[in-house]
């Protein structure tokens, strides 16, 4: 059953909290391509931290934002409301968190594809 402050966000895509559940409790099942791979066991590793670390994130960011929608949908908006948004420091840390989770994210991807690629080579 959907909630009645959900209904006003458009239909639901499948994903989202459901699935920053999922990586939040680790719940990452590699493809079968690279469970058999014992030299990308670390590198697999370290994306299932940056998954982690990306969801954690992306939660404080919208933490925040939903935040700023309620404050500038009060009716009674005061200056005081606003000045907690501005001086929110937590939402800028969780920014950088966000901006190094996924350049880890992308450079882990990255060498897990150098290292099939390289074994495909070899292979063909």
């Amino acid at each position: 059953m959907r909630r009645e402050s959900d209904r006003g966000q458009g239909e639901r895509t499948g994903v989202g909290r459901r699935a920053r559940d999922r990586l939040l409790a680790g719940a990452t099942t590699p493809s079968p391509t690279l469970r058999g791979r014992a030299e990308l066991q670390n590198m697999i590793l370290f994306l299932a931290d940056d998954l982690r670390e990306s969801a954690l994130a992306m939660g404080g960011i919208e933490s925040f934002v939903m935040r700023a929608q309620r404050v500038l949908e009060h009716p009674d908006l005061s200056v005081a409301d606003l000045e907690g948004l501005v001086a929110d420091q937590d939402v800028l840390e969780r920014m950088d968190l966000l901006w190094d989770a996924l350049g880890s994210l992308r450079k882990s991807m990255s060498l897990i594809h150098d290292s099939l690629s390289k074994g495909k080579a070899k292979a063909g």
